[in-house]
């Protein structure tokens, strides 16, 4: 189901429903950011009807439950902003002008939007980790891959593998001392927050990157950091997304080494001497 369409289908899925969806729909409907940030329990409580009962609309509308529907209703609710392929300037000093402030918003975002006291956190979480996994799928698999080789510079236990199969495998294995980095630019991606789910639910610490501040992901995660881009139809994965990622990466990395000290440097010119090795 596309979730643009979700309104069109509550409508048309309407008079299907049993008095008690009726409720859930009409509150859908009338109240959609609201039902986005509410658990089933919430919602339940917010229709007055029974959790029972708001499953059952999900199962109405053809979703395998409640987080299948709430990602859709985030997809819904996602405006669509990026640059239509049409709009773009034909003169090519025009079009870098426009790329270039593309960008620049893009870093502009993520830094207006930069949590300290979650980055501290975050910060803190990686230094006390047995073992570090970063995660992602799509574009943003590019920017976890280029985190893990950022740090695997000065940190040896950490891992990535750009398979999803095996991303989702390593988040099923993850235990307690073990922390999951997820890069999801949506924030709605069903692998990312899957990836979220497993990790928590092994015990170890996530650490969610996103753009989407109202996540289905927080509920599973020890911290939210925001950044990426707002993308449209003809957007997704682009290079402004993780460019704002990458902002993020390098802050995180250079926060890390600060506090490793003598020992992060240290590993820095010991990987960096092997590296030098195989230059001309």
């Amino acid at each position: 189901m596309n979730a643009p369409n979700l309104t069109t289908v509550i409508t048309s899925k309407y008079d299907e429903m049993t008095n008690a969806e009726k409720k859930v729909a009409d509150f859908v409907l009338s109240s959609p950011q609201i039902a986005l940030n509410s658990t089933i329990t919430d919602m339940a409580k917010l229709c007055k009807v029974g959790e029972t009962s708001v499953f059952r609309f999900c199962k109405t509308l053809n979703f395998n439950g409640y987080q299948e529907f709430r990602i859709s209703l985030a997809l819904n609710n996602t405006a669509s902003i990026g640059t239509d392929v049409s709009d773009l300037p034909h003169n090519e000093e025009d079009l870098a002008h426009q790329v270039m402030s593309i960008y620049r918003a893009a870093i502009q975002k993520t830094y207006s939007s930069l949590d300290y006291s979650a980055i501290d956190k975050a910060v803190n979480i990686l230094l006390h980790a047995d073992f570090i996994y970063f995660f992602g799928a799509g574009g943003s698999a590019l920017s976890a891959e280029e985190t893990h080789l950022k740090f695997s510079k000065i940190i040896p236990n950490v891992g990535f593998d750009a398979d999803l199969h095996q991303q989702l495998t390593k988040a099923s294995l993850v235990k307690e001392g073990y922390v999951s980095v997820i890069y999801s630019n949506s924030g709605i991606t069903k692998d990312a927050i899957t990836i979220a789910k497993l990790s928590h639910m092994r015990g170890a610490k996530v650490i969610f990157i996103t753009e989407f501040s109202e996540t289905p992901a927080a509920e599973y995660s020890d911290v939210v950091l925001l950044s990426g881009a707002a993308e449209g139809p003809f957007a997704g994965g682009s290079i402004t997304a993780k460019t704002s990622q990458l902002f993020m990466m390098d802050l995180l990395y250079a926060k890390v080494y600060q506090a490793m000290g003598t020992d992060a440097e240290n590993n820095k010119k010991l990987t960096s001497r092997v590296i030098a090795d195989k230059m001309l």
